[in-house]
């Protein structure tokens, strides 16, 4: 019977390993699997650095910053200070959810699309010129926003009055290539982040 037992365990975990992760959902309650799946569910983050060279190159490359983020960009609102974030702002190397800005791309606008809590921007020749996204509610305060975007240049500072931004304040960052701009409530708190 014990050898019936570890026969059964054996396959268990093989057909697991052999299924994907979807198993591990099913068979464990584990803080570790519930993090994960809040992570599939609602989005994360992550940056570097692009054309990482391997250990075997001799000549290395400049390395370009970059950052992905995938999912709600609602529900944590930390990486708009993380500081690779910031740096890929600068060097117009952000995606959000798959997508990127093509600075090179005529700026004409043509159509979005709705992709979880983030507005996709096209021209007519269907390449990206703008990515809009919300930001958690009540969370960042445009000081601690402003604090983790000094290594960018402030090009423009302002009030908004009413329009899709609601009353409040703007900041636009310049890039290499392009700008940002992060709109913040009546209550100098992070709303809305625009690319492009």
């Amino acid at each position: 019977m014990r050898k019936v037992g570890k026969l059964f365990s054996a396959t268990v975990v093989v057909s697991t390993l052999v299924i994907g992760s979807s198993a591990a959902y099913v068979s464990t309650n584990s803080p570790e699997t519930q993090a994960a799946e809040q992570v599939q569910k609602w989005g994360h983050g992550e940056g570097g650095a692009s054309s990482a060279s391997t250990q075997s190159t001799t000549n290395l490359k400049a390395q370009t910053p970059w950052y992905n983020y995938e999912g709600y960009t609602t529900y944590d609102p930390s990486f708009t200070q993380d500081y690779n974030f910031v740096r890929a702002l600068k060097y117009d190397n952000v995606s959000i959810d798959g997508y990127k800005v093509n600075t090179e791309a005529k700026k004409e606008f043509d159509h979005s699309k709705d992709v979880y809590d983030t507005t996709v921007e096209f021209n007519s020749d269907n390449k990206v010129i703008g990515l809009s996204f919300l930001t958690k509610p009540d969370s960042v305060s445009k000081a601690t926003f402003k604090k983790a975007h000094t290594s960018n240049k402030i090009i423009d500072e302002g009030v908004t009055n009413g329009g899709e931004n609601g009353d409040g304040t703007f900041v636009k960052y310049e890039t290499n290539h392009g700008s940002y701009t992060a709109y913040f409530d009546k209550n100098n708190r992070l709303m809305q982040m625009g690319i492009g």
